[in-house]
């Protein structure tokens, strides 16, 4: 156990609340148990059941992000909000990157578009910076927040710089992303895969490594197919109002300018549960509630971000294992029972 690191990660969260709190953020502190988790395809809950006090069980799940409460939070009016606390992920790998249970903050205002998060992160990454206490027990850090700004590249731009590719023709065309994938990046594509399959081969091989290694850099202005809650842009549909921000090894934060359409959101929904049946997953009802509160949102946009991954980084280290108290390994790997 690492005690200057765990500290670290408590300091981190001090500061974190501080600024929201001096920006007039409310902290909202959302149900960790939910009878109706999201519906993204590559996440899984953790599974439970709920009894009454009249013996009736309920199907239950941690949440594996406070996404849906606060979006009806916002729909109820209210407006600049946040939530740290911890969520829940299964089956996601052990690899001193993740655990099943990390903290993470999430944070939405009304009246605002991948701009503003992007303006949030930043301002606030800084100023936890800026006050974390520099101590020399602590690893040094190869990667600090600096002073200057952020990088701010759309995914059109980062494809054309680190892959030499103009992404834009390509969009929607399965064929010649795969041509490309082939024929340029000695790919292996398999007969079922879609295009966003494809997509990813390249961009995890070729881009994702190379982004936020000399600074942070919020990518942004993804492809449409990849919008998950993000609503299209407006200038042109193919893209949606989708960023991500990359420092160092991380990605720390992913957000969105909020779908409000709850027609669209069910059909997104509706290819987000066949997909998991198609992968063999658990899936489950859509949440109604959520798409009937989904229009009182209005223009908004929220985010979420790591919080252990920047505590990681102000400490210098690259394992989720050294600022966590008690990691998965142990918790999960308990001593043998010594005998009487």
């Amino acid at each position: 156990m690492e005690i200057e690191m765990i500290k670290k990660r408590s300091e981190v969260v001090k500061l974190m609340r501080q600024w929201f709190d001096n920006q007039g953020f409310l902290e909202m502190l959302t149900p960790r148990l939910l009878g109706l988790p999201g519906q993204e395809p590559y996440l899984e809950p953790f599974w439970t059941e709920v009894i009454d006090a009249d013996n009736r069980p309920y199907p239950a799940a941690l949440i594996t992000s406070p996404e849906y409460s606060m979006k009806r939070l916002l729909a109820a009016g209210f407006d600049k909000i946040y939530d740290l606390g911890s969520c829940f992920r299964n089956n996601e790998p052990w690899d001193g990157t993740h655990d099943p249970e990390f903290l993470m903050i999430e944070w939405y205002r009304r009246e605002a578009g991948v701009k503003e998060l992007m303006d949030d992160t930043e301002n606030m990454m800084r100023f936890i910076s800026q006050h974390v206490t520099r101590n020399t027990q602590c690893r040094d850090s190869r990667f600090e927040i600096p002073a200057s700004s952020f990088r701010r590249l759309t995914v059109e731009q980062a494809w054309r710089e680190y892959a030499g590719v103009e992404l834009a023709p390509l969009l929607g065309d399965r064929e010649a992303m795969a041509k490309l994938a082939v024929e340029k990046f000695s790919q292996t594509v398999n007969p079922d895969d879609n295009w966003d399959d494809i997509y990813f081969k390249i961009f995890l091989s070729q881009i994702e490594e190379k982004l936020g290694l000399e600074q942070p850099t919020f990518l942004y202005r993804y492809p449409a197919s990849q919008a998950a809650l993000a609503r299209r842009s407006v200038d042109d549909p193919r893209w949606a109002e989708r960023v991500e921000l990359y420092v160092g090894p991380f990605e720390l934060a992913n957000g969105f300018a909020e779908l409000c359409d709850p027609i669209e959101q069910r059909q997104r929904f509706l290819e987000e549960k066949a997909l998991r049946s198609k992968q063999g997953r658990r899936s489950w009802p859509l949440d109604e509630r959520f798409l009937v509160d989904l229009p009182k949102m209005g223009n908004a946009a929220g985010i979420a971000f790591g919080v252990e991954r920047l505590a990681m980084l102000l400490a210098g280290t690259t394992s989720i294992n050294d600022i966590l108290p008690f990691p998965a390994r142990e918790r999960f790997n308990p001593l043998p029972e010594k005998p009487v």
